[in-house]
């Protein structure tokens, strides 16, 4: 695992990796984390885990982890870790994940969610504990107009998630039990810079929520 730490990338081992979870009963792992905010906020919240964010690139999360790495004292939150890293490559040290965050994905990821690919969703399902949840939440914005990432998918709501995402997730071992639209409450309240330019820059809120369960 290559660990991001401000301006340095550490690359970690399994035995040093194993280290750094060992005082943390569960693991929560945030694909395609961005800035990285929200693992700091989820891991202030959350000391009983370990909070990794991935992403494959690294550069947006460098200021973030830095302050995660500081002294206790100073700002530093020792359970939020940082890893450069993809989706389609996640690190060989990741296992037994008791819940994934996916917010506002964008690239690859975005595709690999809407699509979906199921190789994709299968390749997370491997690395998680049975019956992990997931929140996934989609900027429907990346419809109006539709992106490259979107192709010519149909923009989802929670009728079509249920109708033609479900199937596909279930496949790869992700059970969706809830689609919604999230309200400004909800969005102000994940933490990361794209909710809260999106909450602050649009006269309506378009983001679709996902929930369920991995394996």
């Amino acid at each position: 695992m290559r660990q991001v730490v401000g301006k340095r990338t550490i690359d970690l081992d399994g035995a040093a990796f194993a280290e750094l979870r060992a005082p943390y009963p569960d693991l929560l792992l945030d694909l395609g984390t961005g800035d990285g905010k929200h693992v700091l906020a989820v891991a202030r919240s959350r000391p009983d885990a370990l909070v990794v964010g991935l992403d494959a690139g690294p550069d947006a999360m460098r200021p973030t982890a830095a302050k995660a790495a500081r002294k206790p004292a100073k700002g530093g939150q020792p359970n939020a870790l940082y890893a450069w890293g993809s989706v389609e490559r996640l690190p060989v040290e990741l296992s037994d994940v008791a819940e994934v965050h996916c917010l506002m994905p964008w690239g690859s990821l975005l595709r690999a969610l809407v699509t979906p690919d199921e190789d994709v969703l299968r390749a997370v399902a491997a690395v998680c504990r049975p019956g992990a949840p997931f929140l996934v939440t989609l900027n429907l914005h990346a419809w109006r107009p539709p992106v490259a990432e979107v192709g010519s998918t149909p923009e989802p709501t929670p009728d079509t998630a249920a109708d033609q995402l479900a199937p596909a997730y279930a496949r790869a071992g992700w059970t969706l039990e809830t689609a919604y639209r999230v309200d400004a409450e909800e969005l102000a309240s994940l933490g990361t810079s794209w909710t809260k330019r999106l909450g602050s820059t649009r006269e309506e809120l378009a983001v679709l929520a996902l929930r369920g369960t991995i394996g």
